[in-house]
């Protein structure tokens, strides 16, 4: 039977059914209306392009009851089956391009459910032998450093392979295979796979004996030949030393501090570290706090010089007091890199 019967008696077994139920009062089914197709992105590519369908009706009918087609306007029989679809929901498929489509045509797309009677988009998308708008992009990822097992995750732009699944992603080391591409490291998706035209998420590969290593991340969604590869130029890093922990490096501090009944107050902010890690000494913020029935009240702000000393003069109530020094919690960078940790004094009575 031809693909244009097979059609036609879909449409009438349907039509049948719904008649039916309408004679004896019941509502008609949600297949008995077709799909209506309105849109598809990207607009051209070659085979293998996974491209997005918008429209509604499209869950009208189980997946196995809705096929895709691209339509050159000709009879049905001229249609071209999808080589793949996924019903994501009733407003939007994802479908794959067959290899059947001619280089340099234009095709609507027609979603038919049960009946068999979809609406056609008035939007082509034009098979093309090069990428087309089909190329997937990297747009940026995230983190920008880790080791094998940790999340990664890529925004773009065309990132669905054959099938609409995530596009392959790879990591360095690259391994040059000619005539092919250099090949990476392989990432596996992660569980549940929330890859999508614009995000994909996999985990770092990597082992003790192939371990992943400092370079560009590659997205590959059809044949690299034809555009289907693209590579970041950000590069990924790994420890050590390049590869600063997300939230940046903490380092750890002391302050030490005294006070005279006139209220001077001084001190020194110090690195405790070996060596001493100085941006986490100058310039910093120090702030004088007295004892209160209610806790510590800041009395005095000041600004350490390029060595760590501070001094300021506060007021001194009449009395025994207890006084400290606090140089608060400091992140440095944008994005952060180093944290200066928070560091408190002894406490001092005048």
């Amino acid at each position: 039977m031809s693909l244009g019967k097979r059609h036609i008696g879909r449409r009438v077994a349907g039509v049948g059914v719904a008649v039916a139920l309408m004679m004896i009062g019941l509502a008609a089914p949600a297949f008995a209306v077709g799909p209506t197709s309105t849109a598809v992105a990207p607009a051209s590519g070659p085979a293998g392009c996974v491209v997005n369908i918008t429209g509604t009706g499209f869950s009208g009918s189980t997946a196995a009851q809705t096929s895709v087609f691209f339509h050159t306007g000709g009879t049905p029989g001229t249609d071209v089956a999808a080589a793949s679809k996924s019903i994501i929901s009733d407003t939007e498929i994802w479908a794959t391009t067959p290899a059947a489509l001619v280089d340099g045509v234009g095709y609507t797309i027609r979603v038919d459910n049960l009946l068999g009677t979809g609406v056609a988009t008035t939007a082509t998308f034009t098979q093309t032998v090069d990428a087309g708008a089909c190329a997937p992009t990297i747009t940026s990822f995230t983190p920008l450093c880790g080791v094998a097992g940790d999340i990664f995750k890529i925004t773009g732009t065309n990132l669905l392979a054959p099938g609409e699944v995530g596009g392959l992603v790879e990591f360095a080391p690259y391994v040059l295979a000619p005539p092919a591409p250099p090949n990476g490291l392989d990432a596996t998706a992660t569980n549940p796979d929330i890859s999508d035209f614009t995000t994909l998420q996999v985990t770092v590969p990597g082992t003790s004996s192939a371990p992943v290593a400092d370079g560009p991340i590659s997205v590959t969604t059809f044949a690299a030949a034809t555009g289907g590869r693209v590579q970041s130029t950000t590069l990924f890093t790994t420890p050590p030393p390049d590869c600063v922990p997300v939230g940046g490096t903490t380092h750890p501090r002391g302050v030490s501090f005294k006070i005279k009944s006139t209220g001077k107050a001084s001190g020194k902010v110090s690195s405790t570290e070996d060596p001493a890690f100085t941006d986490c000494v100058a310039a910093v913020p120090v702030k004088i706090q007295r004892k209160t029935s209610s806790g510590w009240k800041t009395v005095g702000k000041t600004t350490t010089t390029d060595t760590g000393s501070y001094s300021k003069k506060v007021k001194n109530p009449k009395g025994k007091q207890k006084f400290r020094a606090l140089a608060p919690k400091v992140s440095l960078g944008d994005p952060v890199t180093d944290i200066c940790s928070k560091a408190k004094s002894a406490t001092r009575k005048v």
